[in-house]
């Protein structure tokens, strides 16, 4: 018998039908990410879990995590600069490679290698033993990765069962990266998602976004000012958009006139004047 199945006779708290039930419901409602990792901890018995999305040559965007010590590595240092070394964002640059499926983060270091920086700086830091991360394509060029991470000085060591937990996660993979796609497919990875208690936040800075030059500027020129402000380039404008590159640069001359700066650090002063003062 499957752990799967195993799983769903449970007695004792939530069984895997509840807890994919209630996943189910939660696709496209800000508890999704809690839900799932609430779903995949039926199977695997991990410490902490992180989610991040990740697209093509870009820094990876924050969705979610449940971290019990040293959380502010995850945004001090991993998102500022140490994801570069991450075996997992590396991965995912490599044109050559699997783009999905269920990792290990000691057997990605041992196949391409690990920064001793990344190790001693950053990774050890983090009090983690050992990473299993599943790697899921949402769309070309885009993906969420679900990293399960492990505490270091367990009686235990996480090397005794990997295997058997690798095997429980490939099991449920498909199954896992269909609700993925579901919740995050339509979702460009431009903003960070907010924990449940932030989600005011987040609604502001998007109202504030929505309104944000709205008097002056064309409906396509928003949409590239929106674009510009959460940190696309022009090239990755114009596939967001599925425009000409040289669209784009009109577009931003355009933008900068209406608005009367020179440079994007301005555009970017003005913007945060406006988020500081809008009230919808």
């Amino acid at each position: 018998m499957s752990h799967v199945t195993k799983t769903m006779t449970k007695t004792d708290g939530k069984t895997w039908i509840e807890a994919l039930t209630s996943a189910i419901a939660a696709v496209n409602q800000p508890n999704f990410a809690s839900s799932l990792v609430e779903l995949i901890r039926l199977l695997v018995d991990f410490d902490c879990a992180v989610i991040l999305g990740y697209s093509a040559k870009r820094r990876p965007v924050y969705l979610f995590d449940e971290l019990p010590i040293q959380r502010e590595l995850l945004f001090q240092y991993y998102l500022n600069r140490a994801y570069l070394d991450d075996p997992f964002y590396r991965m995912l640059q490599d044109d050559e490679r699997t783009m999905q499926g269920v990792f290990d983060l000691a057997s990605l270091a041992k196949d391409l290698g690990l920064n001793p920086d990344y190790l001693n700086d950053f990774y050890q830091a983090t009090g983690w033993q050992e990473e299993l991360g599943l790697v899921i394509s949402i769309e070309q060029n885009r993906w969420v990765v679900i990293n399960l991470g492990f505490i270091a000085n367990k009686s235990q060591p996480v090397s005794f069962k990997k295997k058997a937990m690798l095997n429980q996660l490939t099991e449920v993979f498909e199954l896992i990266a269909a609700l993925c796609r579901q919740h995050w497919g339509t979702k460009p990875f431009v903003l960070a998602e907010p924990p449940l208690t932030n989600q005011a936040m987040q609604a502001h800075v998007n109202a504030a976004l929505s309104d944000f030059g709205a008097a002056v500027l064309t409906k396509r020129e928003h949409q590239v000012v929106r674009l510009i402000l959460q940190g696309f380039d022009s090239k990755a404008i114009a596939e967001q958009l599925v425009i000409g590159e040289g669209t784009v640069k009109n577009h931003r001359k355009r933008i900068y006139s209406q608005l009367h700066v020179a440079s994007l650090s301005e555009l970017h002063g003005l913007f945060l004047n406006h988020l500081l003062t809008y009230s919808p």
